[in-house]
């Protein structure tokens, strides 16, 4: 039992709840309500939720785990730095160097109440493991390719598909399509084929660059989205990641189509790109998620900042202050994830018979106050603008306490930090190894 908080559930009315209670049996919700409403249970756990606010866990829609070249490069474009750092990185990154990574990654997500990644990377065998031990939920696609040695390929995500067995239920293997400019048109029909063969989904970088929609017109005669949809890598069943630089022919695609987005600002801002149109996207029916990219090209992988960027970004670019409000950006982050990842019907809300993912955020650190209701009510700013990262208290993921006290549960934080630490710093040196081999 989760007892006395202020929950925010993101049901369908929107409500805010006062001093209510969440029980959990097993891995899911098993009622919501006052204590009066639940009387009568005798749970084993008992959380008390006092001056906390409790939220859904937080879906991160687009991640990368890769962070061994994090702060490394800085002020290159995205082409050079995926030519310069990160293709190479992945070339050079053995299995023992994926799980690490993948263990850094994951934790800090944890402990900033992401209870959901969207994880293209390499090796998924071990990013599963390392999401199986940690105990984060993890949707994994592979950086797949067929134009460049040294990433995945189609052979790659299917067995790891095939493979990779899920104890726990909460690592699920999608398709990945690394990037429109280096996979033919061959590949992209294939990476259909398997997404239908096997009723998964199809996560993809589209529209990231200018550049990149100059080489894909320059190379192939179509802009990225158009040459997506033509190849079958658009509908209810992908999640395409940035949308930036997208032709009023490429966003009516995606509106038609039910393709689901991934607005990622501040990766985004940080490599020079742009804004996506989100508003735009959303206004024509577009689902769109938020997602923070990826350590190397964000710096961290807290949603919270990103959901506060998010709603910033648009409010400068339209010089509108109503642009994004706090809602919207909320919903952005738990609902329309989950929506993307066809996990609507057990995640993004905290609802009976829904999963039991769930964060308590501590009121008593400074950015978080003061706190209003009624007239003056500021829970949802609060949680948008705040920055309440730091005041991630308690975590649970499939009704399992995986942060507590602010405190990793399901493994040693330092061990996590000092192995990565090694592996990094060599890691860094043999990518020169395969430098000069990319676009």
């Amino acid at each position: 039992m989760i007892e006395n908080g202020i929950v925010v559930p993101m049901n369908p009315k929107r409500e805010i709840l006062r001093g209510a209670s969440i029980l959990i049996e097993g891995d899911k919700i098993a009622g919501i309500g006052s204590e009066a409403e639940l009387k009568g249970q005798k749970p084993d756990i008992t959380i008390d939720a006092r001056e906390k606010i409790v939220i859904p866990g937080l879906i991160d829609l687009h991640f990368h785990s890769d962070n061994a070249a994090k702060g490394i490069g800085e002020h290159l474009n995205l082409e050079d730095f995926v030519n310069n750092y990160y293709y190479p990185v992945l070339a050079a990154a053995s299995s023992e160097d994926v799980y690490r990574a993948a263990l850094l990654a994951y934790s800090e997500a944890l402990l900033s109440g992401t209870t959901v990644v969207n994880d293209m990377y390499i090796k998924l065998a071990d990013c599963a493991r390392a999401a199986e031990k940690l105990g984060i939920r993890s949707v994994l696609s592979s950086t797949a390719t067929d134009m460049l040695k040294g990433l995945e390929s189609l052979e790659d995500n299917e067995r790891a598909f095939r493979t990779i067995r899920s104890p726990s239920g909460r690592v699920k293997v999608w398709m990945g399509v690394e990037w429109l400019p280096i996979s033919s048109d061959e590949f992209l029909f294939k990476a259909r084929e398997f997404a239908d063969k096997y009723k998964t989904g199809i996560h993809v970088h589209l529209n990231e660059s200018r550049n990149e929609v100059e080489m894909c017109v320059k190379d192939f005669g179509k802009r990225p989205t158009v040459r997506a949809h033509d190849c079958g890598i658009t509908g209810p069943d992908v999640v395409a990641a940035h949308c930036v630089w997208l032709s009023e022919e490429e966003k009516k695609i995606y509106a038609d189509t039910g393709t689901h987005v991934s607005h990622n600002p501040i990766s985004n801002a940080k490599l020079g790109n742009g804004v996506s149109p989100a508003p735009e996207l959303m206004a024509m029916g577009v689902n769109v998620g938020l997602g923070i990219d990826a350590p190397i090209c964000n710096n961290t992988t807290d949603m919270f900042e990103t959901m506060k960027f998010a709603s910033l970004v648009h409010k400068a670019r339209f010089t509108d202050a109503s642009q994004m409000p706090a809602l919207k950006i909320m919903e952005m982050a738990t609902l329309n994830g989950a929506r993307a990842l066809g996990m609507r019907g057990e995640l993004g809300s905290l609802e009976v018979g829904k999963k039991a993912d769930v964060v308590l955020i501590d009121l008593n650190v400074p950015n978080m106050r003061p706190v209003h209701f009624g007239d003056y009510a500021n829970i949802y700013q609060n949680l948008v603008y705040s920055s309440p990262g730091n005041a991630v208290d308690t975590v649970l993921v499939d009704g399992k306490i995986v942060v507590e006290n602010k405190r990793l549960k399901t493994m040693d934080l330092k061990e996590i930090i000092s192995g990565h630490s090694r592996m990094s710093e060599i890691l860094i040196e043999r990518r020169k190894d395969y430098l000069g081999q990319y676009c």
